[in-house]
C-alpha cells in the first residue's frame, strides 16, 4: 500500500508539471494597436450664398475650427474673376456663406469663434466676430494690435516623414533600386502633425515620366506604432485632392478638399489582439 501511494503521488506531480507546461508554452495574445478611419462628406461647394459657382472653381485652403464645427474656406472661381475668396460654413448652415469676395492673404482662428484675415489691400485685419451668428457680421480692425497673430507652420520632424515615405514606397513596391525610368513614381508631398503631435496626416501623388502628377491619396499615421491608415485616395488627376487642402481640427479629425467638396475624416485607435 505504501508503495502504491508513493506511485500515485509521483504520478500526480507528473501531470501537474506537464499541464503548467503546456498553458505556459501557449502563445498569448499580444494586442496590436491600429487607425481606423471613417470619411464622410461635410459640406459641397458649389453654392456660396446665393450665388452658384463656375465650372472653373476649385477650392485652394480650407482653416478648419479647433471644435470643427466651423470651417472657412479659401477658393479660386477664375470665370468669375475671383482667385482668392473667403467663404464660411458651420453644422448649422446648407450652403457655404460668403465673408469677402477677393483678394485674401491670410486667413486663421484668433479664438473660439473668432475668424480673422487679411487682404492685398493692406487695409489691416478683419475679424469674424462670431461665425455662428444669424447673419455674419465683419469687423474691420485696422488699428489690430489687439489680435492674437496667425500661428507660425508646423512641421513634423524627420522619423515622421521617413516613416510616411517608407510606407508609400511599400504599398507601391518601389524600393530605393528600382528604375524610374518607366513607371509612375510615387513620393511624399505633404506631412501634417496632428495638434499635439501623436499622430500625422501624410499627403501622397504619383509622377510619369513627364513630370505630370495623377493619383492623390491622404493617409494617417500613427507616431507610437507606425500604424498607417488611408483616409481617401483617387485615381486620377491630382487636383481632386490637393495637398495644400488638407488640416486637422482636433486631434482625431482632419479635414480635406475632395473636388468641389469638404470631407471629415475621423479616426480612432483600436486595439486587436495579435498572436
Amino acid at each position: 500500500m505504501k508503495t502504491l501511494s508513493i506511485t500515485l503521488v509521483a504520478l500526480l506531480q507528473f501531470l501537474t508539471i506537464g499541464c503548467t507546461r503546456e498553458t505556459g508554452d501557449t502563445p498569448r495574445a499580444v494586442p496590436a494597436t491600429i487607425l481606423i478611419a471613417h470619411a464622410t462628406q461635410r459640406a459641397a461647394f458649389r453654392i456660396v450664398g446665393a450665388d452658384t459657382l463656375s465650372d472653373s472653381t476649385r477650392i485652394t485652403g480650407i482653416f478648419p475650427e479647433q471644435d470643427g464645427d466651423g470651417i472657412a474656406i479659401l477658393f479660386a472661381d477664375p470665370a468669375r474673376g475671383v482667385s482668392a475668396g473667403l467663404a464660411l460654413i458651420d453644422r448649422q448652415m446648407t450652403t457655404p456663406q460668403l465673408v469677402w469676395p477677393d483678394s485674401i492673404i491670410r486667413v486663421w482662428w484668433t479664438g473660439p469663434h473668432i475668424l480673422a484675415f487679411a487682404t492685398t489691400t493692406g487695409e489691416g485685419i478683419r475679424l469674424v466676430v462670431d461665425i455662428h451668428a444669424a447673419e455674419l457680421r465683419v469687423a474691420d480692425t485696422a488699428a489690430a494690435g489687439g489680435v492674437p497673430r496667425p500661428p507660425g507652420p508646423v512641421t513634423a520632424d524627420e522619423s515622421v516623414t521617413l516613416r510616411a515615405r517608407a510606407y508609400v514606397d511599400s504599398i507601391h513596391l518601389q524600393p530605393a533600386t528600382q528604375s524610374r525610368q518607366t513607371t509612375l513614381v510615387y513620393s511624399v508631398t505633404r506631412v501634417i502633425p496632428s495638434p499635439d503631435g501623436t499622430m500625422a496626416a501624410f499627403h501622397s501623388i504619383a509622377r510619369d515620366t513627364r513630370g505630370g502628377q495623377m493619383n492623390p491619396a491622404w493617409f494617417a499615421l500613427d507616431r507610437t506604432t507606425g500604424s498607417v491608415v488611408s483616409l481617401d485616395q483617387i485615381t486620377g488627376p491630382a487636383g481632386e485632392l490637393p495637398e495644400q487642402t488638407g488640416e486637422w481640427s482636433s486631434n482625431a479629425s482632419f479635414f480635406y478638399a475632395k473636388g468641389l467638396a469638404i470631407w471629415e475624416a475621423e479616426i480612432q485607435r483600436s486595439s486587436k489582439p495579435q498572436t
